[in-house]
């Protein structure tokens, strides 16, 4: 669980999350690197559970939306995820 990827925030909520119910839903933002092809992330993310509310291009590329705990190890292990962080905006 402990991924450069994800924030510390982010792996504390889920921690505390998985002890309580791993199916409960998270809102995560997600930053892409620079190189990175949104469709494939997109397709990427949403085979693993993840549910694109919001997509903002630019500069950097940031998807936010929300996603099961126990399925944060999935789009952590993304090539093209940069960080992936708790969004408090959703």
């Amino acid at each position: 669980m402990t991924s450069s990827k994800l924030s510390a925030e982010l792996t504390s909520i889920v921690k505390d999350k998985l002890e309580l119910g791993p199916e409960e839903r998270v809102n995560v933002r997600v930053l892409l690197e620079e190189d990175a092809i949104l469709e494939k992330v997109a397709i990427e993310l949403e085979g693993s559970g993840f549910k694109i509310k919001n997509v903002q291009e630019g500069p950097d590329v940031v998807i936010t939306g929300t996603l099961a705990v126990q399925n944060i190890n999935a789009i952590n292990s993304i090539s093209e995820v940069d960080k992936v962080e708790y969004d408090r905006s959703v």
